[in-house]
């Protein structure tokens, strides 16, 4: 796993709320994306993290900029089991 963060925050300001989210499926199997804006309480800041061999790996990014945060994550749906070293499977 990679993760790699940085965040100034207005520490007078406890504010955070959803103003749009969305997401789906793409056209492979497994596979999915989010996208979120929020309004949060940070001046600047920004997120990266990259996972692999765990549940619902997969990569993500933020940036926060007064006040505004934008996400977006792509990620599998399934989860990983330690002891085969392979993707669950679900009959």
């Amino acid at each position: 796993m990679i993760n790699l963060s940085f965040t100034l925050s207005n520490p007078f300001s406890s504010r955070y709320s959803s103003v749009y989210d969305t997401s789906g499926k793409t056209w492979m199997p497994h596979k999915f994306w989010e996208f979120g804006v929020y309004k949060n309480s940070a001046i600047i800041g920004f997120s990266f993290d990259l996972t692999m061999r765990q549940d619902h790996a997969g990569f993500g990014f933020s940036f926060e900029l007064f006040g505004w945060r934008v996400d977006y994550r792509f990620y599998d749906s399934r989860h990983w089991n330690d002891e085969t070293d392979c993707w669950e499977v679900y009959e």
